[in-house]
């Protein structure tokens, strides 16, 4: 057991290492073709840097049970990760994408996180919507801690979503959001918005402006009642929580 450990983590470390030398070519490649006529060293290294924790966790899906079980818990401690140790990094980073045209390649990475974070919350609602209404296996207490985790997820995501939306977006998608905010702020306030929708409080100091940003929060508050109503109700309705067996 002690072998197929050590095995295990001497194969994440090689990924590890082969993502890097990966994040330092296509850095390369990027800065090469968007800004051959400024190549500037720091800039490359950050950008590296940025690819790099952006593609990390690829490793950790192509390994098979390594540091978290296949699943849910998975799929939830990467959704965490993207949505917030990434953003962070970019915020620390400080790199100004938006005056040059290497944005366009940052826009293709934020895009693919994206679709990363729509297959890790895929994994997560097949766990509480198929497995649930198909009967593919008894309701346990810790589905209850599934579905709460779920819908602080798709929370934070729709965050994630809605600022980027605003950053890629020529005009203001949110009323009471401008960019003139400190990068911190700017992220917290789609955050706050996406709580305050999801939970269906709607106060009315921020609320969107385009039809993609109204349908996005259509979207959101559905989820946000099925999980609640529907998924919760069921589970608490089983009776698993005053189940003495």
């Amino acid at each position: 057991m002690r072998l197929y450990k050590k095995e295990q983590i001497y194969n994440f470390l090689k990924n590890a290492v082969i993502s890097g030398i990966i994040a330092v070519l296509l850095s390369i490649v990027a800065h090469l073709i968007f800004e051959r006529d400024r190549l500037n060293y720091l800039e490359i290294g950050l950008s590296t840097v940025k690819i790099y924790f952006s593609i990390l966790p690829m490793v950790l899906l192509k390994q098979k049970n390594f540091l978290f079980k296949d699943g849910p818990l998975k799929a939830t401690a990467l959704i965490f990760y993207y949505l917030i140790l990434v953003p962070i990094v970019n915020f620390s980073l400080n790199f100004k994408e938006e005056t040059s045209d290497l944005k366009y390649f940052f826009y293709l990475l934020s895009f693919i996180n994206t679709i990363l974070l729509i297959a890790c919350h895929a994994i997560i609602l097949k766990y509480v919507f198929t497995d649930f209404f198909k009967r593919k296996r008894k309701i346990v207490p810790t589905d209850v801690f599934v579905v709460i985790t779920t819908y602080i997820t798709i929370a934070i995501s729709f965050g994630l979503l809605y600022t980027i939306l605003s950053l890629f977006s020529s005009e203001q998608v949110f009323n009471g959001i401008t960019r003139d905010l400190p990068q911190v702020e700017y992220y917290f306030k789609h955050m706050y918005f996406s709580f305050i929708t999801i939970t269906t409080v709607g106060y009315g100091d921020v609320y969107p402006l385009t039809m993609l940003a109204q349908f996005l929060v259509v979207v959101e508050i559905i989820t946000g009642i099925v999980l609640t109503n529907v998924i919760l109700g069921l589970v608490i309705g089983s009776g698993i929580l005053s189940s003495k067996d």
